[in-house]
């Protein structure tokens, strides 16, 4: 009897603390927006090697991203990548790559004070949360296409 009074109320409880009927099971917010990108110069050598003559310093690596048609610089300094990217050191047989957050249709990386690039992304929104890039083009040329069906990773020519 003990055991039956216990399952009664088990199943009240979990009664009590299931989904709403608004609430779809299951359901989530996906954003799936990073893009991984190799930046090589002429030789074959990596930019985002800090050993490399001529690296890209990630401190003076800027992102800007367009919003309501003007370019606005993101830096958020309680975030784990306060400027929505890092350098990835080699591993995996990977070399330093950079991991980038796509958070508009456009991105700008001012690499320094003289050199900026510009990346397009297309982007594929539902009704419910959920955004993915589509497409990726660096200064106007197509770079990567979800129907490739490959990782979101970009190699660049300096």
């Amino acid at each position: 009897m003990k055991n039956l009074i216990f399952a009664i109320i088990m199943a009240l409880v979990l009664m009590s603390t299931s989904c709403s009927k608004d609430e779809v099971p299951g359901s989530a917010v996906v954003f799936d927006m990073m893009l991984f990108i190799t930046i090589l110069d002429s030789q074959g050598n990596n930019l985002l090697d800090p050993n490399q003559e001529g690296y890209y310093d990630p401190s003076k690596i800027k992102i800007f991203y367009e919003r309501n048609g003007k370019l606005e610089e993101f830096y958020e300094s309680h975030l784990d990548m306060p400027r929505n990217f890092r350098i990835d050191s080699p591993e995996f047989g990977r070399d330093y790559r950079m991991a980038l957050v796509l958070d508009s249709e456009k991105t700008v990386i001012r690499w320094n004070e003289d050199e900026s690039d510009a990346i397009q992304a297309e982007l594929y929104k539902t009704d419910d949360p959920h955004i993915r890039v589509t497409k990726v083009y660096f200064n106007g040329e197509k770079k990567w296409d979800a129907a490739d069906l490959i990782d979101r990773e970009i190699t660049i020519i300096k």
